[in-house]
């Protein structure tokens, strides 16, 4: 999710408490205003979309003798801000790995989905990823873009760059508000959150410049993540041909947890001097 300093903000009446993406009704997910895109009012923004399939991957039984490995998300266009139903499939029943799909229906039609890959839990050795991230105590507090504060529940301690910066950032991350309203989100969901934060906090260009909605998100978890801070470690990489990458590697106060990658979609930003035309 690219990340706008002056996207539109909702009033305050309309913010649930705590404040939360969505709201059960029978057996579909209603967004709150909070989960609106700050690009377009009418659509999902791509955090809120990752974390309520991930919140519909949750499987106690399976999480308790397997470890989610990968989750994958597409998103197919933009996803209505409306009620959302969803749909689980069993890809792969293997006795080392379990592959399904979670997908989001609008309308009985799909809009997005996730592939989420388990594998076996086994006691094996442990080749940690090096790091020199500071702890999040040792940074100090700092406002956020409007459009990824949910209401005031997501706290932000820039290490260097993000939002608005262009070049890489490291940011630690935390988020008191619900996915769901009344649910507790995991860790693992709160993951899959800040998973789509990446070309925003290591967005390559200004953003009135150029803008670089993401397309898709996939985590590579070498563990579940602990505790309540969430390192964000972002760059976005383009090639001048009108898509790009976002690298991500994700750690908490344990250290590196998972990595991760975004494709972006680049097009002229609301302060492009033009608007360049494809190749014939």
């Amino acid at each position: 999710m690219s990340i706008a300093e002056d996207a539109p903000v909702n009033a305050a009446a309309e913010h649930p408490f705590p404040p939360r993406y969505y709201e059960v009704e029978g057996d579909v997910f209603v967004p709150t205003p909070l989960a609106r895109s700050p690009w377009d009012g009418k659509a999902i923004a791509g955090g809120p979309v990752s974390a309520l399939l991930a919140s519909c991957a949750e499987d106690a039984a399976l999480d308790a003798d397997f470890e989610i490995a990968r989750f994958q998300v597409d998103i197919f266009g933009k996803v209505p801000h409306q009620p959302l139903g969803h749909a689980s499939e069993v890809l792969r029943d293997g006795r080392q790995t379990k592959l399904h799909r979670i997908t989001l229906l609008a309308d009985g039609k799909p809009v997005a989905q996730a592939h989420v890959l388990r594998v076996r839990r086994l006691e094996t050795p442990v080749f940690a990823v090096p790091h020199d991230y500071p702890a999040p105590a040792e940074v100090p507090v700092q406002d956020g873009p409007r459009g990824a504060r949910m209401g005031g529940a997501i706290t932000l301690r820039r290490v260097i760059g993000g939002p608005g910066i262009p070049g890489r950032g490291v940011s630690w991350l935390a988020m008191e508000g619900e996915i769901i309203g009344g649910r507790a989100p995991s860790n693992f969901v709160k993951a899959c959150l800040f998973a789509d934060f990446g070309n925003g906090f290591g967005n390559a260009t200004d953003a009135g410049e150029w803008s670089y909605a993401n397309l898709d998100i996939t985590i590579q978890f070498l563990r579940m993540p602990v505790g309540d801070w969430f390192l964000l470690d972002a760059e976005t990489h383009m090639a001048g041909n009108g898509h790009g990458t976002a690298r991500n590697v994700f750690a908490d106060e344990q250290g590196v947890y998972a990595r991760g990658f975004q494709t972006i979609f680049v097009a002229p930003g609301h302060l492009s001097a033009s608007v360049p035309r494809p190749p014939r």
